[in-house]
This record gives structure tokens, C-alpha cells and sequence, in this order.
């Protein structure tokens, strides 16, 4: 899960490093499709409902805020344009936990090619962003439940 060097361990600690392994292959899976429809939204002005998308990778606060977020772009005729918006890295966070979460990801996105343009107002550079993100079962599914965001300079 973390790395280092290899040690011997009992056949229960092997089968539940593998499980880790599968519960973080699963959570990348699940962030790769939410990044693409976070995107997309961006690019498309923001929405006022969930996309199906949404649903399925999201629950919780994090829905309730990444949904608050989509709702402003549309208020404020928001949009990303240009350049691209880049998952330029993807790591798995061991330990970290948050509200009952079972793993958690840092993902750094690199927006810094973009523009975001707003109805009446000077455009802005896009920039760099860090997320923790926690991510939990609901109704079965693996889903992004919360996430601890910053800008910060480069990726």
C-alpha cells in the first residue's frame, strides 16, 4: 500500500494488502470518471442537477459542494475555456481518514492552460489545485465523500 521494502508477513496481512490494493485500484477508477464529468461541467458552464455521473461517483458533502459549486458557474455564466484541464497526479494517501472513509487520494489537477470567463468580469487564469479525497461506500458503491481542497502553485 505504501511502499518500501519487503518483509515476510502472515497469508492474512498478504490478503489484506491485496484487498488495499483493489479498494485503491477501485477508488482511482472512480475519481478517473468523476475527474472527466467535472471537467466536461466545467467546460459546459456548470449545471443546476446531477448528472448521472455525479451520482454515481459522489455522496454526502462532497455531492452537496461539488453540486453548490456547479449551481454558481450557471448563476454567474462561469465557464472554463482553452487550454486543458489535466489530472497531473494521482496518489494513494495511506492512514488519512475522514468521516468513516475507507481510503483516501491525493489528486493534484493542473488548470493553468485555461481561462475561466464570467458574464461581466475580466477573465481569470486558470491555476493548480490539491485535493484529499476520501472516499466511502454508499449503497454498496465505492464514492467520493468528502475532500480537503487547496490552490497551490504546480503539481
Amino acid at each position: 500500500e505504501a511502499g518500501g521494502a519487503e518483509f515476510d508477513c502472515s497469508q492474512k496481512q498478504y490478503d489484506d494488502m491485496v484487498a488495499k490494493d483493489k479498494l485503491y485500484a477501485e477508488a482511482e477508477a472512480v475519481y478517473r470518471k468523476f475527474f472527466e464529468e467535472d471537467s466536461r461541467i466545467f467546460r459546459a458552464g456548470g449545471i443546476t442537477e446531477p448528472t448521472p455521473v455525479v451520482l454515481e461517483t459522489t455522496t454526502g458533502d462532497f455531492q452537496v459542494d461539488s453540486m453548490d459549486l456547479y449551481n454558481s458557474f450557471v448563476r454567474e455564466g462561469r465557464k472554463s475555456v482553452g487550454g486543458e484541464i489535466r489530472l497531473a497526479r494521482l496518489d494513494r494517501v495511506p492512514g488519512a481518514s475522514k468521516g468513516g472513509s475507507v481510503v483516501a487520494l491525493r489528486a493534484c489537477v493542473d488548470a493553468s492552460s485555461t481561462t475561466t470567463v464570467r458574464h461581466g468580469s475580466s477573465p481569470e487564469k486558470g491555476g493548480f489545485g490539491s485535493d484529499l479525497l476520501y472516499f466511502g461506500r454508499s449503497d454498496g458503491i465505492l464514492k467520493i465523500q468528502g475532500a480537503d481542497g487547496e490552490a497551490v502553485e504546480s503539481c
